[in-house]
């Protein structure tokens, strides 16, 4: 099978750190591409590493999550 592609983005680097426990705690099935704590940077790496997957935190300061969808 193969490991799907995700993107993390949180402000906080201990959730972000937590998300990344998580995924690899959970299955081998997920391959962590980029993790950001800026909204702005979401689309942008979004583009260049076509995750999946991406886990959004819905408030982030700059750009939120809601906006980046």
């Amino acid at each position: 099978m193969r490991r799907l592609k995700v993107l993390v983005a949180d402000d906080h680097e201990l959730m972000l750190e937590a998300v990344r426990l998580a995924l690899a705690e959970a299955a081998d099935d997920f391959d962590i591409v980029a993790t950001t704590t800026r909204g702005q940077q979401v689309l942008p790496l979004t583009a260049q590493k076509q995750p999946d997957l991406v886990v959004l935190d819905l408030r982030m300061p700059g750009m939120d999550g809601l906006t980046c969808l």
